[in-house]
């Protein structure tokens, strides 16, 4: 016999519909940059040698663009263990600064939590700091994370299994990423109707660049989100005293 649900839970329903369908919604960009950005990485990881089936297993396991792609050099090249930890340790450095902002809070069970800090990567949490994002709950996140997940792994195994027949002559693939930091960059401003960060951030950036150029090499990341996070923080307890 059929009976008809209560209100509540119908209503319910159509909440939770809802908040998948806008997690989903705001991967949209993140997909527009994972795909060719891991098709890219697939075809550098099948043109170096690597079988094809390294593609899945690296996205699922280290799932971070940038050490991804050093990570096909580092096999090629053999390097030591203790070379690998440090450059990863450099170059994922501004991951730290993430999770003093991160809605860890939001998340509810350890393995909700452990997979929210494993999948925390720059776009999800660009997306959940600013704009609509902001809002999400918990379970939202969780979705964002999981759906871009899939987009970067999806990529990967496409690049892989076609590496053979792009052309060499096609380039640009590796863009993409810079053109969706720089989308969410301008979200995070016309959101925060905010000046200031901007200005901030270009401060911070020259004064990287120019440590990094005469002072300490290959210092400029962390130059710069040092000094950012100090400004930025400073900023806060101004105002808040204000």
């Amino acid at each position: 016999m059929h009976t008809t649900p209560p209100p509540q839970e119908r209503t319910a329903d159509r909440h939770s519909e809802s908040g998948t369908s806008e997690a989903v919604r705001l991967t949209i960009p993140v997909a527009m940059a994972y795909i060719p950005l891991g098709v890219a990485f697939g075809v550098l990881l099948t043109a170096s040698g690597i079988s094809w089936y390294w593609a899945p297993i690296s996205t699922l396991l280290i799932y971070a663009g940038s050490i991804e792609f050093l990570a096909v050099g580092f096999m090629v090249a053999g390097l030591p263990l203790y070379q690998v930890a440090f450059t990863s340790l450099i170059v994922n450095f501004r991951h730290i600064f993430y999770g003093l902002s991160f809605p860890i809070d939001r998340l509810r069970g350890r393995a909700q939590k452990t997979y929210g800090v494993f999948a925390l990567t720059d776009e999800t949490y660009g997306i959940t700091s600013a704009g609509p994002g902001m809002h999400l709950n918990g379970r939202q996140i969780t979705i964002l994370q999981v759906v871009s997940h899939v987009w970067w792994v999806l990529g990967a195994v496409l690049g892989a299994l076609i590496g053979q027949v792009i052309p060499e002559s096609v380039k640009g693939f590796e863009f993409a990423l810079t053109t969706m930091f720089l989308t969410l960059a301008v979200n995070a401003v016309r959101t925060s109707r905010s000046a200031r960060l901007v200005f901030l951030a270009l401060g911070a950036g020259v004064i990287g660049y120019f440590v990094d150029q005469y002072v300490i090499e290959e210092s400029f990341l962390i130059v710069s989100l040092l000094l950012y996070m100090v400004a930025i923080s400073w900023m806060y307890q101004k105002e808040k005293k204000a």
